[in-house]
């Protein structure tokens, strides 16, 4: 058999260099071809999100309910973001999306060798996770910088989603901005502002009783001092209005309250009368019966036994008495004093009467305008103060980026080596073909001249 030596190896390996070359880049440009097709349908957007707050560890939400991070691809949370991408007006839709995002709990090394140890010694091992892979499968409606920019949004829209659903943000809606003074009169006004101070204060004493250390650093002000700020309002600028207000009978409009405060009259004089009269009827009744203040009831011995009987028909004469009398006298007092009111603004001036409303409408409005500053301070202080407690329990910890299933350089360098290695084996069989097709030429031509010639 005949031996062949590194030289001519190399010496053939280097006659076919080219070839080899050839080959290589050919699988070069086949597998880049290849990757090309299927690369897009590896790729993916992959982000991570952290959750912290009270009760994750346990599997909770901050209201105590089973935590689901299914809610990240909720319907609601997947329009807000297309819609905040503008990303709807491609066409695609909520659920394609939905489809696409997949959720995967990350679970420390630790952890799981601490599970595995206890399920070894056969005790059962429970972890909640907190950090959780959220992965999309791009969708081919749009580029992957879309596609990053979507699932950004979506974890941005499912933060807001969280803090709006649990932190129970509470908003105090500006009521006194949105009144029509001229629908009401000045004691109906009074009224309103000090109910709405009063449901302001009902609801700061609630966050001073969950934190009553907390403070703002956009507005510097604690729950108690925006409570002793509306006591203040309530107490001096209120109060002074309502003094004007009723010690004046302030109206807008003098004629009808007059006439207003003339019909109450008549008509509470026409029940007075009625107490009146049942009054003295029952007097009279009263008069007919003697009381019965007690009753003979046998006992088992056939003794009588003698027993209060406060349900007599006197009792009752005398009850509707009393009662009709007191009515009748409350009814007395109030017809004296809407009679004096009416007699009152009667005998004010219109000038006086002008004067007095314009005071009256300048305090309004100062007290307005104290009220609006004082809710757009608390609403800014009780945002600030849910931010602090909530604002953190969803965090992403890694920027949303495009992440492949193939190993792009990897499968470069297997092209090479298979490239390299299918152009030595082709160099090699040509040179065996060439060098075996010489030898048998050589061979033919050999046994051509040992045969001998004939004549």
């Amino acid at each position: 058999m005949e031996e062949i030596s590194l030289r001519e190896i190399i010496e053939v390996v280097w006659k076919g260099k080219w070839l080899i070359a050839l080959i290589t880049i050919a699988a070069l440009i086949l597998t880049g071809i290849g990757t090309y097709i299927l690369l897009p349908g590896t790729q993916s957007v992959v982000a991570v999100i952290e959750l912290n707050y009270p009760g994750i560890e346990l599997g909770l939400n901050p209201d105590g309910s089973k935590f689901d991070i299914r809610q990240l691809k909720s319907p609601y949370v997947i329009e807000k973001a297309l819609k905040e991408t503008g990303l709807n007006a491609t066409g695609i839709k909520p659920d394609e999306v939905r489809r696409n995002i997949d959720i995967t709990s990350i679970i420390p090394n630790d952890v799981a060798q601490r599970a595995e140890t206890a399920i070894k010694q056969g005790n059962d091992y429970v972890y909640y996770p907190s950090e959780f892979k959220i992965i999309y499968k791009v969708n081919k409606a749009f580029s992957y910088n879309q596609g990053i920019a979507l699932v950004g949004t979506i974890i941005d829209e499912y933060q807001k989603y969280f803090y709006s659903l649990y932190s129970g943000v509470e908003v105090i809606e500006n009521t006194i901005g949105q009144l029509n003074y001229d629908e009401y009169d000045y004691y109906d006004i009074v009224q309103v502002i000090s109910t709405q101070i009063e449901g302001i204060q009902e609801f700061l004493q609630t966050k001073i009783e969950e934190d009553n250390s907390f403070r703002s650093a956009e507005t510097g002000y604690t729950f108690a001092d925006l409570n002793r700020s509306f006591e203040i309002l309530k107490t001096v600028n209120t109060s002074k209005l309502e003094s004007l207000v009723n010690s004046n009978t302030l109206t807008k409009d003098r004629h009808k309250l007059i006439k207003d405060y003339q019909y109450k009259v008549k008509r509470m004089e026409l029940e007075y009368a009625k107490k009146q009269s049942e009054a003295e009827e029952a007097i009279k009744l009263m008069e007919q019966y003697k009381r019965e203040d007690f009753v003979l009831v046998p006992d088992s011995q056939g003794n009588e036994l003698r027993l209060e009987n406060p349900q007599s028909y006197y009792n009752i004469l005398a009850e509707t008495a009393i009662t009709a009398s007191v009515e009748a006298a409350n009814l007395k007092h109030e017809i004296d004093y809407y009679r004096n009111e009416a007699s009152r603004l009667i005998a004010v001036s219109e000038a006086a009467n002008t004067q007095l409303i314009e005071e009256a409408n300048k305090m309004i409005d100062e007290i307005k305008t104290k009220i609006e500053s004082l809710i757009s301070i608390t609403n800014k202080t009780i945002e600030d103060y849910y931010a602090y407690r909530y604002g953190t329990s969803i965090r992403q910890v890694t920027p949303a980026q495009v992440v492949t299933g193939m190993n792009v350089l990897l499968n470069l360098a297997i092209a090479i080596a298979i490239g390299l290695m299918i152009g030595v084996f082709v160099v090699f069989m040509r040179h065996y073909w060439k060098s075996t097709e010489a030898v048998k030429e050589k061979s033919d031509n050999g046994n051509m001249e040992n045969i001998p010639q004939q004549e």
